[in-house]
């Protein structure tokens, strides 16, 4: 059950930042609730959480036929945070959010080349290259926005496991994997 609730918080959280909360295009906290779900939560919630994350909030925003490559990308991200050893580790999981949004960029900028229902792009190499280009301001923003929120996050994570874990019972599923 306490899986469930932390698990909830980050959906919460993630979509909120996606719809009502949205700071700017690709400042978002998906990256950061799929690295914890991930690292905290095991390889089930890996892949849950930011599924229900994208559902939830592309019913609320919309898409487009891109969904498959953002989908995707995010699920990745998730299973990067089970994968990767991120637990207790800010630095680490700091790192893993930066990969990330190198990632999430090439990943969904191909998918925005290769998929180009509005013919922004012609299918050539310039064209692809200049689907890059045209990508460059969301990445840095992206990076900005996992630059602030993974280790934040991964950091209150760390202080309510030490502040609670030895009082309570309540946050023992943090503890171990």
């Amino acid at each position: 059950m306490k899986k469930i609730i932390f698990a909830a918080v980050l959906i919460s959280l993630a979509v909120i930042f996606r719809t009502i909360g949205h700071i700017a295009p690709n400042v978002e906290y998906v990256t950061a609730a799929a690295l914890l779900a991930g690292a905290y939560l095991g390889k089930k919630y890996a892949i849950l959480v930011p599924l229900a994350i994208m559902v939830l909030s592309d019913t609320l925003i919309g898409n487009t036929n891109i969904f498959v490559f953002t989908w995707s990308a995010y699920l990745l991200i998730g299973c990067l945070g089970y994968l990767g050893g991120l637990r207790g580790k800010i630095i680490k999981a700091t790192g893993a959010g930066i990969l990330a949004s190198l990632f999430f960029f090439l990943w969904t900028n191909f998918g925005v080349w290769a998929l180009d229902s509005w013919a922004m792009y012609p299918r050539t190499l310039s064209g692809f290259i200049q689907c890059y280009i045209m990508g460059l301001p969301f990445l840095k923003l992206n990076l900005l926005g996992n630059l602030f929120f993974v280790p934040v996050s991964f950091g209150i994570v760390e202080m309510v496991k030490s502040v609670y874990a030895s009082k309570s019972r309540a946050f023992n599923f943090l503890l171990r994997r």
